[in-house]
């Protein structure tokens, strides 16, 4: 060992009883110290505190010197969590924070940072600025392919949405493709011909060439130009591989193929690297992640490399994980990679699955079941209370009804991520719309009122309240072109900035700014004014078509302006560049599907509300009536999506949406016409239902519709799949298979179970 990863013995100190108590294969596991591994941890295996030991063995033990170790993870939380363990660890094996200080716990996205930012010699914020993502990388394309929309003269008139030519750059920088040769790997990624592979490649040569100019870099880069470099330079090649005497890589079965052949190239020559992760919670293709080609390639890699299988579960009931271990029985086994999640746990109680007539009786009965256990545990004294909940959902929309249904009944929830039905984007959009819609009838309401007996008074109709609100919706959807605008003029944006804003705000002396455009449109300065009469006709027409009723509002905000915005719209990533994103950074056609969604599910809920301001009140008092029961409490129900989830653990978890085309999702063996068939799909669906059941350690609830979307609906397949069988809220018929009074039911003869083929 050199002397550079090993520091004197005399400085080791060694505590009597480690609080750590291992078990025979977590105990192999720590104990590797040379050469490659793969430590195949399942669900609730304490892998953390594996990875955690084997870390504190080398340094306290060997004398390894904490700056020769890189521990590599996905996401900025678990990367703290693991520094933080790792640091109370040695602190108590007598090591001082001065000593422990050097050692590096990073993300992907933080080691890329610093490899690049080393060799631009810059320091973490200048990189920082010259980053860009969201709007200004959506801009600096957009101003490369609008002259290309129409320019039929040269036969280009290239009608491509902005996210999907910056998705394609993004696959294949991830596939490392050089901007000149990248022709072939359009061709095949994108099932697409010749020449419009040719035009993904022009726009990816100026993309790049414009980068290179502006000294500017976006978040693939962090990844891209450190491989590069590595694949390039052996100078560069040397200084990194030199750095690091031992690595290990958390969750590498989430790796995308450029990120594993990155930690590939810091191992070697030495090549001791340990890779952890569970082939079975591969839930991430839809971002670029690859078991096949990371941790499922381990053996290929390194044929003298070990691997260590670590299986008891010190999480979840043996129901729990008799049906977990049943569900993941129907993917293909890898041979080598063989396992099966052992309990350690005491019996418990079955796992419930309900089927709900359609989502609004599916979300009353998980809240009124939440309700239930709340009362039994403090009339019990049981010691769990809301906060031991969690609500899983394949979807962030599904939990829209869910919201509704804990804030009608006072029950207090978190939803994670900031993904409340009341914070997303398109609720946000869409209610700013239908409130200046609104607004257009309170006016022409004003107006007419001055021809009848008893005329409206000004300061009665258009109150501090109503401008306020008016003009909160007003800045919300003012950058957002109508469908006509965009085709004419190939803008996404109207790009009305925070200085338009204030001016118009001063001149608008109080009233609607809307209804000031309308008004003073000659007023407004130059390269703003088609974008306001843009907007004003927009909101008009809308107003026209609506008939004041919500439902028909909101389709016809899609019709005409919000379906093509979110075709352009390029997702915010972090301001916290090292944080690496749990949606995806491309595919995004993935987050498309969902927006339109939620939009679906904002429809249904509007078509229960007669008129505009009804609906708007009732969003409004429900909004309210949900902070007020989550202000201050740290005692809330968690919602997420099962994505979010990952990593976590609850004693209580519901599943909801068990149905075939919500959970597994269409996506998975929905076909496009001239798309590849892929069978990868569906083993990744039943991978995500694997990761949510073994998220609850004492009680598993399970539900599922009868009917979706007014049509009739079919059980998940994985619930037959986990040994289960369906009831209704009494727990005694399938409702599937027999209504209420024990009659048989028959399904709707257009309704078949979905398959591949």
């Amino acid at each position: 060992m050199s002397s550079q990863a090993t520091r004197p013995k005399t400085k080791t100190r060694i505590s009597a009883t480690p609080s750590f108590s291992a078990n025979p294969q977590q105990a192999d596991a720590i104990a590797h110290t040379d050469g490659p591994a793969a430590f195949i941890a399942a669900a609730g295996t304490g892998k953390t505190s594996i990875l955690v030991q084997r870390l504190v063995r080398l340094v306290a033990d060997e004398g390894v010197t904490p700056e020769s170790i890189l521990c590599v993870t996905f996401t900025r939380a678990a990367a703290d969590e693991m520094e933080k363990r790792a640091s109370k660890a040695l602190r108590a094996r007598g090591m001082t924070v001065k000593e422990i200080k050097p050692l590096r716990v990073v993300t992907f996205h933080g080691l890329g940072h610093q490899m690049l930012r080393e060799k631009l010699e810059l320091t973490p914020q200048q990189l920082n600025q010259k980053l860009i993502s969201g709007d200004p990388r959506q801009w600096l394309a957009e101003d490369i392919i609008r002259p290309w929309r129409s320019n039929r003269s040269r036969g280009m008139n290239w009608d491509v949405e902005i996210t999907d030519a910056l998705a394609a750059i993004d696959r294949a920088k991830e596939a490392m493709v050089q901007p000149e040769s990248s022709v072939d790997f359009f061709r095949t990624d994108m099932s697409i011909g010749v020449e419009l592979a040719a035009r993904y490649q022009d726009f990816f040569i100026n993309y790049e060439q414009t980068k290179k100019k502006e000294k500017l870099y976006d978040l693939s880069d962090l990844i891209y130009i450190p491989l590069n470099l590595l694949e390039g330079s052996p100078k560069y090649r040397k200084s990194w591989q030199g750095r690091y005497q031992y690595l290990q890589v958390d969750e590498t079965q989430d790796t995308n193929p450029s990120q594993y052949k990155l930690i590939q190239y810091l191992a070697a020559p030495k090549q001791n690297v340990v890779v952890v992760g569970d082939p079975d919670q591969a839930i991430y293709q839809f971002r670029g992640a690859s078991p096949e080609a990371s941790i499922l390639s381990f053996k290929t890699m390194y044929p003298k490399g070990k691997i260590y299988r670590i299986e008891h579960n010190y999480r979840s009931t043996p129901q729990i994980l008799e049906a977990a271990n049943k569900l993941i029985s129907h993917n293909d086994i890898t041979p080598g990679f063989e396992k099966m999640l052992r309990s350690t746990q005491p019996d418990g109680a079955p796992v419930w699955v309900t089927a709900y007539e359609d989502q609004e009786m599916e979300a009353e009965g998980i809240a009124e079941r939440i309700d239930r256990l709340q009362r039994t545990w403090k009339e019990h004294q049981e010691g769990l209370s809301y906060k031991d909940i969690f609500v899983l959902s394949r979807t962030n929309h599904h939990l829209a009804s869910l919201e509704i249904a804990l804030a009608r009944k006072r029950i207090p929830y978190r939803a994670a991520g900031g993904s409340s039905f009341f914070k997303r984007k398109t609720t946000r959009d869409i209610l700013a719309y239908l409130a200046l819609i609104d607004g257009v009838r309170v006016h022409q309401d004003f107006l007419a009122s001055r021809n009848s007996p008893e005329p409206q008074r000004w300061d009665d109709v258009f109150t501090p309240v109503h401008c306020g609100e008016q003009n909160t919706a007003f800045r919300i959807v003012a950058n957002i072109p109508s469908r006509e605008f965009f085709a004419s003029t190939g803008k996404t944006s109207h790009r009305f900035n925070a200085s338009f804003y204030g001016t118009l705000t001063a001149h608008a002396s109080g009233r609607p700014l809307l209804q000031y455009c309308e008004e003073h449109a000659y007023t407004i300065p130059k390269e703003h004014q088609l974008g306001v009469k843009d907007l004003v006709a927009l909101i008009k027409r809308l107003w026209s078509k609506s008939n004041n009723n919500p439902a028909e509002a909101i389709k016809h905000i899609r019709q005409f302006a919000y379906d093509v915005h979110l075709r352009h719209y390029d997702s915010k990533h972090r301001e916290n560049t090292e944080e690496e994103a749990e949606a995806p950074t491309h595919h995004e056609e993935v987050k498309l599907e969902a927006r339109y969604d939620e939009l679906e599910e904002l429809i249904q809920i509007a078509q229960k509300h007669h008129t505009i301001r009804h609906f708007l009140q009732a969003m409004t008092r429900l909004k309210e009536q949900a902070e007020d029961n989550n202000k201050n409490k740290r005692d809330c129900v968690s919602l997420m999506t099962i994505h979010k989830s990952k990593g976590l653990e609850s004693p209580v978890v519901f599943v909801m949406g068990m149905t075939e085309g919500i959970f597994p999702h269409r996506r998975s063996y929905t076909l496009a016409e001239d798309g590849p068939i892929s069978i990868t799909g569906m083993a990744e669906e039943r991978r995500l239902a694997y990761v949510a059941f073994t998220r609850a350690q004492k009680q598993l609830f399970l539900s599922s519709l009868l009917r979706y979307r007014g049509t009739d609906a079919v059980a998940s397949r994985f619930i037959d799949e986990a040994g289960l069988t369906p009831t209704n809220e009494d727990g005694e018929l399938n409702p599937y298979l027999f209504k209420h009074d024990g009659t048989p039911r028959k399904l709707s003869p257009l309704v078949e179970t979905p398959t591949l083929f």
